[in-house]
């Protein structure tokens, strides 16, 4: 990367973090830790996750036992309020990243458009 879009992706990064999303999803997530039981929940689900991802990528289909573990463990997300808030401004987050994609590739969209 030459160094004007390195600055200008640095730039980027400094906004991002001053941006409302991020301090909005910072703040929630610290919350979250806070609480050591929802806490759990949250990384037992990740950590379940990942396990289900990969045996996927290796071509593994998950046993009934996981389904049913994870399945479990999201129920457990959904009754914390905790969890809940962390979600909601991940997916306000996710739609800036998706704002920001957007409009930085707009010149390839458009270059296969003509």
């Amino acid at each position: 990367m030459n160094e004007k879009m390195t600055a200008t992706v640095n730039q980027l990064q400094s906004e991002l973090i001053a941006s409302d999303e991020f301090t909005e999803i910072q703040a929630a997530f610290a919350d979250l830790k806070k609480n050591v039981d929802d806490y759990k929940v949250f990384n037992d689900f990740q950590e379940a996750q990942a396990k289900l991802q990969q045996k996927q990528m290796q071509g593994a289909q998950p046993t009934q036992e996981e389904i049913q573990n994870i399945q479990a463990i999201a129920g457990k997300m959904r009754e914390s309020k905790l969890i809940s808030n962390l979600m909601t401004k991940e997916k306000a987050l996710s739609q800036l990243l998706a704002d920001i994609n957007n409009t930085v590739t707009k010149p390839i969209s458009d270059l296969y458009r003509s």
